[in-house]
Parts: structure tokens; C-alpha cells; sequence
């Protein structure tokens, strides 16, 4: 699969949305029954299935991702974050989608559909969330940033009471940089020899507040997270009202607060509650070395909530599943492209989610080349694709 080919557009059928798909995939992932299968057996049954469609859902675009790539990554990715749940959620949705295109011997495109559903859902919406390169976040930001793109109004807002009163909680509960130690230099002054132990530090968000706008409409995003990680009903039904909670959030300085969001490293869990191993994506930054573990602990004394193993899980899920299945690059060049610094536009509301997104890519394609003009069937692919048509 290319993400940026014709079988995705705006009237395409999500499979997360597919009544069949959702109650067979409910069915598979119950462990409760006498013939519910392991983790592991559900895993070597979607690998298998994956190696044996290899040969049809694998074509590669030139800006696209490969099919077995995100389907694959999402099984590895949960596996290596940790997540139980997330391994059986990404093999079971393989399987079943799989199934449900063997009657019409439509298998590979039901699978198409599923990683599409994950990347447009899952993938494009947490790396957008995260760009912090492109405007300061709310915790630290004292007026309003030039907005530039309207998916990103939720997190690019001004300080509110809730946003503040999160920084505060966090700078009390963490201290100091729980990755660093390095001191807040807003709250000094230290005892001698902290000198050149101090930075400016964020109260850095792990789950941000356009995700939990996802949750109006009817959207394939919050069903992936709850999928995931098993968040509580009372938890996905108000996911706003955790966003500004210290369980959702910890002390960092500059350079591991904006690295943390570009997916450059993750927490991995261990068998001590609340300690971290530090997994580093790209080679480890210089005198970053020594820190390799994190363990939050609640220095207020007050009782003030540590970050939730949840939270933590699901952005490691990302970091791995971004990496592993080469979206990163993909999303990047889109996001690049068309939401920089200068772009100032505000396309219309939701589009950049799931109906735009095809459309960019498809122009960073044609515009590869300055010399290469568009053909007659690529305008008729960007009409289309604008006005909400498939293209065959």
C-alpha cells in the first residue's frame, strides 16, 4: 500500500466504523472465554497472515508507507512498549480484517483499509499534536501564538487557570527535571554547587488536548486508545477532564521537553511502579549518556498524582510505531510542507485529520520535480480527491 494512492479518499468506508468488524473484533479480544487464544498465539497468527499477503499489500509510493510496515509496527510496537493490550488489539484487528475480506477474496484490501484507519486516526493525529517546534505549548505561553492550522486551536491557546494550575502542580510534585535533574531556574536560588544545574523547564503534557477533542464525532481515534490501553468508560467519555491533571504530565527541560515531542525517545516500563528505562530513537544526544532511567516521585509530599503508567504506554506505542513503519518521514514532509512557520492558512475544519492529508501528500509528489507538469489524470486524482470522490 501508498498511503498517498487512489483507493483512500473522503467517501472511503473507515473498517474501525464497520459494525461487523467492530463486534468480531470485540469477540477475538476477550480473554474471558474457554477458546480465547493467548497473546502470543494471536501474534503468530497475524504475522502469518502478514507474510502471506506480503506479496499483495505491499507496493510503495514515493512519499507513501508500506501496509506490511504499519501493520507490523503496530503489533512490534506495542510488544516493545510494554502493552499487553496493544498486542492483542493490533493482531486481533489484523486477523479479523483479514476474515472479513476472505469471502469476496478482498483480504489485502481490507487490510489496506485497516492501516489506513490507523495511520489517518492513530498516527496523523498524535505526531500533529506533538509538533511543539512550530509554536510554544500552553503550560509555558503567556499570549496568543499565530495559529496554523485550525487542528491545532485545542493545544495552541493561551495560559488558562486549569493550564497553570497543572504547571504548578507538576513543578511541585517533579522538582527538577526528572530525566536531567536539572533545578527550575524560576524558583531558585540553590545551595552552592547546583550552579550550571539550572534551566528553564516545562510542564510537559504526555497526552494533549486535541486528542481529547477527537472524541466529538464519530471518530476512530479515541476507539484505537481505548483499545490500547483499556482506559476506563469514565476516563474515554471525559478525556478533556484528565488533560490539565498532574497524571498527565512531567517536569522536563527545554531540550528533553521538545525531543520527548518529536518522538526522538520514550519510557519503558519496569518491574519497579513508577521507574522508567529511557529509550533513546536516534543516537543518544551529547552528555546525555549517564541518564538512562526516570523514576517520578512526588517531592510536594501532598500527595499530588504521579504520571500515569497508561499515558506513559501509549506515547511509547507511538514513538515505536512511528519509527518502525517509516510515518514519521511521511507525516513530517506533509506537516513541513504545508503547516511551517510561515503557512498561516486555516484550512476548514477536520480536513487536515483524515480527508486533506491525501491531497498534500499527492502535491508534495507532483512537486518533486519542478519540470514535471500534471497530466490529465493527475488533475482528474486532486478534483477528485477535493470535491470527496473516490478514484479508481
Amino acid at each position: 500500500m501508498s498511503l498517498d494512492n487512489d483507493t483512500y479518499s473522503t467517501t472511503t468506508p473507515t473498517l474501525l466504523d464497520n459494525l461487523a468488524f467492530k463486534s468480531a473484533l470485540l469477540s477475538m479480544m476477550s480473554d474471558t472465554g474457554p477458546d480465547s487464544e493467548t497473546n502470543d498465539e494471536l501474534k503468530h497468527r497475524a504475522q502469518s497472515v502478514l507474510l502471506d499477503m506480503g506479496s499483495t499489500i505491499t507496493p510503495v509510493g514515493p512519499h507513501g508507507v508500506r501496509t506490511y510496515d504499519l501493520l507490523y509496527a503496530m503489533i512490534e510496537g506495542s510488544e516493545k512498549a510494554g502493552l499487553l493490550s496493544g498486542v492483542r488489539y493490533a493482531a486481533a484487528a489484523i486477523i479479523v480484517a483479514y476474515q472479513k475480506g476472505e469471502a469476496f477474496n478482498s483480504s489485502a484490501s481490507e487490510l489496506i483499509k485497516l492501516a489506513n484507519d490507523w495511520f489517518f486516526f492513530f498516527l496523523w493525529p498524535f505526531r500533529r499534536a506533538f509538533r511543539s517546534d512550530d509554536f510554544p505549548q500552553s503550560e509555558s505561553s503567556e499570549s496568543t501564538p499565530i495559529l496554523h492550522a485550525s487542528e491545532d486551536v485545542a493545544d495552541a491557546v493561551p495560559v488558562t487557570p486549569r493550564g497553570s494550575k497543572f504547571r504548578n502542580l507538576i513543578s511541585e510534585r517533579d522538582d527538577k527535571c526528572v530525566v536531567t535533574g536539572t533545578f527550575n531556574i524560576q524558583k531558585g536560588p540553590y545551595p552552592p554547587g547546583t550552579e550550571g544545574r539550572e534551566g528553564l523547564l516545562h510542564a510537559t503534557y504526555i497526552l494533549r488536548r486535541s486528542i481529547a477533542h477527537e472524541r466529538s464525532g464519530s471518530n476512530g481515534t479515541i476507539d484505537i486508545i481505548k483499545h490500547l490501553i483499556k482506559l476506563p468508560e469514565n476516563i474515554i467519555d471525559d478525556l478533556t477532564g484528565i488533560i490539565d491533571n498532574p497524571e498527565n504530565g512531567m517536569l522536563l527541560d527545554m531540550t528533553m521537553h521538545d525531543t520527548l515531542d518529536i518522538y526522538m525517545w520514550c519510557l519503558h516500563s519496569t518491574d519497579v511502579l513508577h521507574k522508567y528505562k529511557l529509550h533513546w530513537f536516534r543516537p543518544i544526544p551529547m552528555c546525555m549518556e549517564n541518564f538512562t532511567e526516570v523514576h517520578f516521585q512526588d517531592h510536594s509530599q501532598t500527595g499530588i498524582q504521579l504520571p500515569n503508567p497508561a499515558y506513559i504506554a501509549l506515547h511509547s506505542v507511538i514513538a515505536h510505531v512511528l519509527h518502525l513503519s517509516g510515518a514519521a518521514e511521511v507525516i513530517n514532509k506533509v506537516y513541513d510542507a504545508f503547516f511551517g512557520k510561515l503557512d498561516h492558512t486555516v484550512p476548514s475544519e477536520n480536513r487536515a485529520s483524515k480527508e486533506d492529508f491525501p491531497i498534500r501528500l499527492l502535491l508534495i509528489e507532483l512537486t518533486t520535480n519542478n519540470n514535471h507538469l500534471m497530466d490529465t489524470r493527475t488533475l482528474m486524482r486532486l478534483f477528485l480527491l477535493g470535491a470527496g470522490e473516490s478514484f479508481q
